[in-house]
């Protein structure tokens, strides 16, 4: 159980019985179950991961894949900011990440997304890669990918991000 200011918030495995509700979140907050990354399209609804709770109601979660010696955190979203809920998801991620003998953690976010960009680099997260125009191969395998994003920024590429374990 993790304190906080306002309220207590419990981060526990997604389960059989919390993957539906996290698979509506990601949806809501991506417009589908699947995520591109790197040109790799994952399905969040066979992923490992993590649900933020607080009294019974979902307030963030995040999906991760290890592969060989590698953790890609692939979705991660708090409904409420400031409360610590995506640094307890980030530090829960890390944790397996390193329970699992990765090398390292990563993950992709895009150029419009300067909360996440600001977000990753204040928990350890160094940028190891621009990926310029990636965004038109990740549209080529979910046309749902809007073409402008925050503050009307134009979507176009990956951000990878990454912290050595």
């Amino acid at each position: 159980m993790k304190k906080h200011l306002y309220y207590t918030f419990r981060v526990e495995e997604i389960t059989d019985e919390t993957r539906e509700d996290v698979t509506e979140c990601v949806i809501t907050g991506w417009g589908s179950a699947l995520v591109v990354s790197r040109g790799v399209l994952h399905d969040t609804r066979l992923l490992p991961g993590f649900i933020a709770v607080v009294d019974g109601t979902r307030v963030g979660y995040a999906v991760y894949n290890i592969i060989n010696d590698e953790c890609e955190l692939v979705a991660i979203e708090s409904f409420h900011s400031d409360f610590g809920i995506g640094t307890a998801l980030v530090d829960r991620v890390r944790y397996t990440a390193k329970k699992a003998h990765c090398r390292r953690l990563w993950l992709v976010t895009t150029n419009d997304n300067t909360n996440a960009i600001e977000f990753y680099q204040k928990r350890g997260f160094e940028l190891r890669a621009v990926h310029f125009n990636a965004m038109d191969e990740a549209r080529k395998l979910k046309r749902q990918i809007p073409l402008t994003g925050e503050h009307g920024i134009p979507i176009k590429h990956e951000f990878e991000f990454e912290v050595l374990l």
